[in-house]
């Protein structure tokens, strides 16, 4: 008998894939910061790249971690009940979900986001790294 895959987390950004949707996301972050539609990505991305500390979280959780664009997300598993940008827990193709787009996009601040991942985790039951 095959054992369920382990669970990991997704995490889903309020934007396509594709370079041009990339340059577009770029311009409207740096030109008008406050228009900008994805709040996981203006927490936890520079201009460029991830920021050190969200990276070092990531890789530090003792979890899988994927992140999807959003039509990433609707090819693989359809629309997202709870809004872009969000977060789920994939138990086997089963999604559960993790942080709403509404949480996410309340997120004041990077260490916010990072206090509620690691939080979930623990109320999840999913394994941590020191």
């Amino acid at each position: 008998m095959m054992s369920a895959p382990d669970p990991y987390l997704v995490f889903v950004y309020n934007a396509d894939s594709g370079f041009f949707e990339a340059l577009k996301d770029g311009v409207t972050k740096f030109a008008s910061p406050s228009t900008y539609p994805c709040r996981l990505c203006a927490l936890t991305y520079g201009l460029a790249t991830m920021r050190p500390r969200w990276r070092r979280l990531v890789e530090g959780l003792g979890v899988r971690v994927e992140f999807l664009h959003r039509d990433e997300f609707r090819e693989r598993y359809g629309e997202s009940e709870a809004g872009y940008p969000s977060a789920y827990i994939d138990r086997g193709g089963e999604l559960e979900l993790y942080i709403s787009s509404d949480e996410m996009n309340a997120t004041e601040t990077l260490d916010d986001l990072m206090d509620t991942v690691r939080k979930r985790l623990d109320e999840r039951g999913l394994q941590q790294r020191e």
